[in-house]
């Protein structure tokens, strides 16, 4: 045989016994013990290893994907009762609903969506400029007017006549005067001094639809920047790329009065499918001092802060990968899951920001083989050890005294868990010690054990004994009754309808049934003495008025009158 080819079939022969080996050597203790390996082990061939977890790792949460809901036909007449109000040949009628385009409600987001499309499917685009100009040069002219007016009534008297100036003065006056000049030019551009919607209402033209789609397309985008919130102000920013330049000056002026609220919003338009809007919300948001993570993050409400964690997300914005795990441990609930969701969605990209974490947060390197998801699964869990330690210590003090016999214990123990975290994932583990510590109080503390039986079903909802739980309850609120003296039969007939088998509700129920038939057959005595009596009386009063009446008296003598002398 050619010496090349005894070494091929040699290399091949221990390939062969490599390969064997393996396989006699049985699954890896990682795999044995149930664990799942992540993509990244998976393609490697390695288990994950390395871990320092010991339980069960947090499941990466999913970032929800935003949706349009269709309106609903309340919400629709009710946008129509406005729009057809500020478009009607009535003068009262337009002033009166003016007010109400401020004081819409979040739930008509979906109306108005629908609306918009209405009106840009309707909307003549060479004649709507032109009436929205109109109406804006005429509204300017009364603004002017009325400030020229207000300026002339305000004046004070002359003062002394000034030392005359000299020409360097005249001159530096001049070069101060000519930047506020232009200053003042460009926010005429952006303020314009007035609100377009009620320039184009005081020039009304009701038989124009150009004139009536453009009073419905204004006071619809005034809605929703008075709803403000970020679905609504996702529809405000979409007007630029349907509408181009018709609103981009409107647009702008209500994003710098949102402030804050318009971030999250202009963070998802950075990657429109328009670029005009791309373009546009990137210079908002440079002009709102929020273009980078650092400065986005930067404000005190918590839901605007959330949407802004998302918004990085669904961007999946590898830059604002650090800034948005700084918050996946905030003590808010609410920003914790904003922050992880996020992350999630971010996936990938976000691998090496991830890994830093790891390391300032661990003190070591995460195995080669770890994928972004083990990774930050890994960063979660050491995340809510380290700020739910005293949580886990009481849930563990509460489990040992609950197995040791000592219900009271146990159950405070529990009540300080559910305090710090009302959605402890271990909380179902709780509801056995709540039920047997409700059936250890003795009578007088009814009210604690119903108290304690209603938050073992709250804890575990889905639990298979729930209905038995429920009809322990309404036996009990049926038992508080009788000792209070006002007894209810329904709730001893509702806990045996959810538990047929509640002998002591069937009990109950008998007895308040034997008290009933008594207390009918004494009504019945009551009732029919009640009627004799009302009978006598009658009868005493008839005879009364039968009785004959006693003669009258004879009249008396007339005295004799004396003669005359």
């Amino acid at each position: 045989m050619h010496p090349s080819r005894s070494l091929a079939l040699a290399l091949l022969l221990v390939t062969l016994a490599g390969l064997s080996g393996a396989g006699a050597l049985g699954p890896s203790p990682a795999y044995a013990a149930g664990e799942l390996p992540t993509a990244s082990a998976s393609a490697s061939g390695a288990p994950a290893s390395g871990a320092p977890t010991t339980g069960p790792l947090p499941e990466l949460p999913h970032l929800a994907p935003i949706t349009y809901p269709e309106p609903d036909a309340a919400s629709l007449k009710e946008l129509d009762r406005i729009l057809d109000a500020l478009t009607g040949e009535d003068d009262r009628s337009r002033a009166n609903a003016r007010p109400l385009v401020a004081e819409v409600t979040p739930s008509l987001v979906p109306a108005i969506r629908q609306r918009i499309q209405d009106v840009r499917g309707s909307l003549d685009r060479e004649t709507a400029p032109r009436v929205l100009e109109d109406a804006r040069k005429a509204g300017r002219d009364a603004l002017k007017k009325k400030d020229k007016k207000g300026a002339d009534e305000a004046e004070a008297p002359k003062e002394p006549k000034e030392k005359k100036k000299s020409k360097k003065d005249k001159e530096k006056e001049k070069s101060d005067a000519k930047p506020k000049a232009e200053a003042g030019k460009k926010g005429q551009d952006a303020d314009d001094d007035g609100d377009w919607l009620d320039f184009v209402i005081a020039k009304p033209k009701p038989k124009s639809d150009s004139w009536r789609d453009l009073v419905k397309l204004l006071a619809m985008e005034r809605m929703l920047a008075a709803i403000g919130t970020t679905p609504a102000i996702r529809e405000m920013i979409q007007l630029h790329a349907q509408f181009g330049d018709l609103l981009r000056i409107d647009l702008q002026r209500h994003v710098m009065k949102l402030k804050d609220k318009a971030v999250p919003a202009l963070i998802e338009a950075r990657q429109h499918d328009a670029k005009i809007l791309q373009k546009w919300a990137s210079k908002q948001l440079d002009m709102l001092g929020r273009a980078i993570p650092g400065e986005a993050v930067s404000t005190n409400d918590t839901q605007v802060l959330a949407d802004v964690l998302r918004a990085y997300g669904r961007t999946r914005d590898v830059d604002a990968a650090r800034v948005v795990l700084s918050f996946a441990n905030s003590d808010k609930i609410q920003l914790r899951e904003a922050a992880r969701e996020a992350i999630a969605a971010i996936g990938e990209p976000g691998v090496w920001q991830l890994r830093d974490v790891y390391l300032n947060l661990t003190g070591s390197k995460p195995p080669r083989e770890w994928g972004w998801d083990r990774i930050a699964r890994e960063i979660f869990a050491a995340y809510d050890r380290g700020r739910l330690a005293e949580v886990y210590k009481l849930m563990d003090d509460g489990v040992a005294a609950a197995q040791a016999g000592k219900l009271a214990e146990a159950v405070e123990a529990f009540d300080k868990v559910l305090a710090r975290q009302p959605l402890f994932e271990r909380r179902k583990e709780m509801v056995k010690t709540y039920v047997s510590r409700s059936k250890e109080l003795p009578a007088d503390r009814r009210e604690d054990a119903l108290a304690m039986l209603r938050k073992a079903v709250r804890l575990d909802a889905k639990n298979p004994d729930a209905k038995k739980l429920e009809a322990e309850i309404a036996y009990l609120e049926g038992v508080v009754l009788m000792d209070q003296g006002t007894p209810d039969k329904l709730l001893f007939k509702k806990a045996l309808d959810l538990d047929p088998a509640h002998e002591r509700a069937r009990t109950a129920l008998a007895s308040l049934e034997d008290q009933v038939a008594p207390q009918k057959d004494l009504t019945k005595r009551y009732v029919a003495a009640a009627g004799v009596g009302l009978a006598a009386l009658l009868a005493m009063i008839l005879l009364y008025r039968r009785k004959p009446k006693a003669p009258a008296p004879p009249p008396p003598p007339e005295k004799p009158v004396a003669a005359s002398t």
